[in-house]
């Protein structure tokens, strides 16, 4: 039997980065999954400034930015064309670069694969279902079997038996890890169906489209994208009462694009009908199984967010999983991987519902209110976007917040900070502050392997101020940061930072 460390199921893109991560950290693991090779035809279009930073931190940013599109504006009509809302989405990031960005998502994979394939310990077993897993003291066994395509089943004669021990089910929403731990799913009540058209035309300065739009026309919500650099995407959305089958036909599909392109203007990669929801799990582990992305929640695509809280969830429990698969921490800091994100993606599906209220109006004098509303500036309060409310933070300034990021010169070099202190908890000190750390505080920074970036005159140079601003605007002069790049918690003098330092030392020990 096959033993490795990690057993992902699922090679979309969160078990990709997550299978990334633990090849870094030096784990070894096996993907399963059913289909010969990833999903080809466009999903998810978006990412923000986070996951980029993301993309960067693993080495596959520059890459990923060849075949990526920065947001520019993304603007909101009513059905006469009138601007409702403009929003500024070229404005700068508290990561570097824009807030969002647009792709292809099979050119994103791809990137992900041949990143993934050239490293160690990293087993693909495509072609092969999951059908069955048992929960040991000391691991867990998975049997898989050969999947037929043309039959869409598995062959069970043929199974076998892996053995991991820890099993992650990224394995979407019909998760069969979630039936596993036997997770609750809370449903917050969204349920639209949607025609979601992916188009590559033949002369992209040609098309009478707007560059990011929302059509917020009662007659037939709709949303126009690009996808990537060449792609384009709409999404229309079907009302209550019509047949979703009519619209998966091909000319359906070309009369609700007349109003911008026919046939001769360009061709259709996909379309296809969409059933959008409101899920999210309540049990995201149980003993040595635990979920992430879909398989963990779905929510409406109004605000791009499923595909990046997928990769957060990666993000945030690859660092966790090395620290227990290590023996450096006990198995319970895997109990704050749900308590970290569990909120904030219940949050973000929340927002996406609140945006979906706004663009999903069908009825006209509705419509026609709203837009009056907005003509007159009474605009909803722009989306806060949430941090870390549980889990593994302080009770401390700043604890829980996204930090900024900044390029980083000493000594006429310079780089990305998170490429210099690597995926490790790091002490961004002003550098005047940092020849008054206690003796114990140093003990505990050897100890806990974390990296000491100064920063000001003495120390490092920022390149835009934004990590000076963020502890200025905090009042602090110290902030542990996490390997996710979330704050653990900041300090206003040399004695709040060996309290910071002894318990980030007591909680990550169990």
């Amino acid at each position: 039997m096959q033993s490795f460390d990690v057993v992902i199921i699922g090679f979309g893109p969160t078990g990709k980065l997550l299978a990334r991560q633990l090849s870094d950290f030096g784990h070894s693991v096996a993907i399963v999954e059913r289909w010969p090779a990833a999903y080809p035809l466009p999903r998810a279009v978006g990412y923000d400034h986070e996951i980029r930073r993301i993309f960067y931190a693993l080495g596959v940013g520059r890459g990923i930015d060849e075949i990526s599109r920065p947001m520019h504006r993304y603007v909101w009509y009513n059905a006469d064309w009138k601007v409702l809302i403009d929003f500024d989405e070229s404005r700068p990031s508290i990561s570097g670069g824009r807030n969002g960005y647009l792709f292809n998502q099979p050119e994103l994979e791809r990137v992900l694969e041949r990143d993934l394939e050239a490293r160690p310990g990293v087993t693909l077993l495509l072609s092969h279902e999951a059908i069955g897993i048992t929960e040991r003291s000391t691991g867990v066994d998975i049997r898989i079997a050969p999947f037929d395509t043309t039959a869409r089943s598995p062959d069970l004669a043929r199974s076998e038996l892996i053995a991991a021990r820890y099993v992650v089910g990224c394995d979407g929403a019909n998760s069969l890890v979630r039936q596993a731990i036997g997770s609750e799913q809370i449903d917050h009540g969204f349920d639209a169906q949607w025609l979601v058209v992916d188009v590559v035309p033949h002369d992209l300065s040609n098309l009478p489209v707007p560059d990011a739009a929302q059509w917020c026309n009662p007659e037939r919500p709709t949303t126009i994208v690009p996808s990537g650099v060449s792609n384009r995407r709409w999404e229309f959305m079907i009302k209550p009462g019509e047949n979703a089958d009519d619209f998966a036909r091909e000319d359906r599909t070309w009369e609700l694009l007349s109003p911008w392109m026919k046939p001769s203007d360009g061709s259709l990669v996909r379309h296809a009908v969409y059933r959008f929801r409101s899920l999210l799990a309540r049990g995201w582990r149980k003993g040595r199984l635990l979920i992430a992305g879909d398989a963990a929640h779905l929510m409406p695509p109004f605000m791009g967010q499923g595909m990046c809280s997928g990769l957060r969830d990666a993000w945030n429990l690859g660092w966790k999983l090395d620290r227990v698969l290590a023996g450096t921490s006990s198995d319970r800091l895997l109990d704050d991987y749900e308590a970290e994100r569990g909120p904030h993606v219940d949050s973000i599906i929340k927002l996406s519902m609140e945006m979906g209220k706004v663009v999903c109006v069908p009825d006209p004098e509705a419509a026609k209110a709203r837009d009056e509303a907005f003509f007159s500036k009474q605009l909803p309060p722009p989306p806060v976007f949430p941090g870390l409310s549980g889990g593994l933070v302080a009770d401390a300034p700043a604890a829980g917040l996204l930090l900024p990021h900044d390029e980083l010169e000493r000594d006429g070099r310079s780089d990305r900070l998170d490429l210099m202190t690597g995926r490790r908890f790091v002490l961004l000190i002003e550098a005047e502050a940092q020849g008054q750390l206690s003796k114990r505080s140093r003990a505990l920074l050897e100890a806990l392997a974390m990296a000491i970036v100064p920063i000001g005159p003495r120390g490092y140079r920022e390149r835009d101020g934004r990590i000076a601003e963020f502890m200025a605007s905090h009042r602090i002069s110290a902030v542990v940061a996490r390997p996710d790049f979330y704050a653990f918690g900041g300090a206003r003098s040399p004695g709040e930072i060996e309290h910071l330092l002894q318990e980030l030392s007591e909680r990550l020990a169990g």
